[in-house]
């Protein structure tokens, strides 16, 4: 598809909440004509579309009429509402579901769609927010010409948008894989740092985090340290548990450190063998011996 011809495309964006909002702006800025649907729409909400450019309509069939590809961005729990509405609105164009559910979740969205002569691609946003900061990815799975189509849509735009080059529910895999590590990460973080205040240690403690120059997230699998995690999961194990009891001693939930625990019990059996074999390691803790 040549930039021309995904310029002259009508986009129906389903929600323009925050982050839709933000990304409904940057297909508007480059050359869409992007619509959303008031109804049961906020007055924020109009006021966000309003400013991002967006052209609203009364309601969702006659979105659906207009549009060539449906845009989905919206709470991942009301995403088979969303997509089941359009289904019954007999839209038969591309259908983006980028709200990064599940794989199975999305497989079966997609089953439904499909079933109403939908075409789906699976999407996932990962990064911030496009009007708060640059950088926000845009992971897409599907069949190659429709994720084609999609990616024609984000050229010229501040997103980045990826063909993970997997099948459906390969980009909703990976937000569940990203989302698991970052979202518990950060409540983590939270939890240290108050214990850290209670406890009167909170300047060495950022001292020491101004030490980390690499995540976790990368450190395990290119700098190999998953093994080394493995090898020593049998003593890790009881020192979280001591970790859990601090912190309720201190009034802080230490059911994180607890849910720790069952994983690293699946590494107790190769105590200190694991000899870098990363394969090993992942295939232990998937519990396939």
């Amino acid at each position: 598809m040549s930039h021309a011809e995904a310029e002259a495309a009508t986009v129906g964006l389903l929600h323009p909440g925050r982050m839709g909002g933000g990304f409904g702006g940057a297909l508007a800025d480059a050359g869409h004509r992007v619509l959303w649907c008031r109804v049961d729409r906020s007055a924020a909400t109009a006021r966000r579309a309003e400013e991002f450019g967006l052209r609203a309509v009364d309601d969702l069939a006659r979105l659906t009429a207009l549009s060539d590809v449906i845009v989905s961005i919206c709470p991942p729990h009301h995403a088979p509402q969303v997509a089941a509405a359009v289904a019954e609105s007999g839209f038969r164009g591309l259908f983006l579901d980028a709200n990064g559910t599940t794989r199975a979740a999305l497989l079966e969205l997609a089953g439904k769609l499909s079933a109403a002569d939908i075409r789906v691609v699976d999407g996932c946003v990962i990064g911030p927010c496009p009007q708060d900061a640059p950088g926000a990815r845009l992971h897409l799975a599907g069949e190659g010409d429709d994720v084609a189509r999609i990616i024609s849509l984000f050229d010229g735009t501040g997103i980045r948008a990826l063909d993970t080059g997997g099948s459906l529910g390969a980009a909703s895999a990976l937000k569940t894989s990203y989302a698991t590590y970052q979202k518990v990460a950060y409540v983590l973080a939270g939890i240290a740092y108050a214990y850290a205040d209670a406890q009167g240690v909170i300047e060495p403690l950022v001292g020491e985090a101004s030490l980390i120059t690499r995540s976790p997230l990368t450190e395990v699998l290119e700098d190999g340290m998953l093994p080394s995690v493995a090898s020593r999961a049998w003593r890790w194990g009881p020192e979280l548990t001591r970790c859990a009891d601090a912190l309720r001693e201190a009034g802080l939930p230490g059911d994180l450190a607890d849910a720790a625990i069952p994983a690293l019990e699946r590494w107790f059996p190769a105590r200190d063998a694991f000899d870098g074999d990363t394969r090993r390691a992942l295939d232990l803790l998937g519990g396939r011996p």
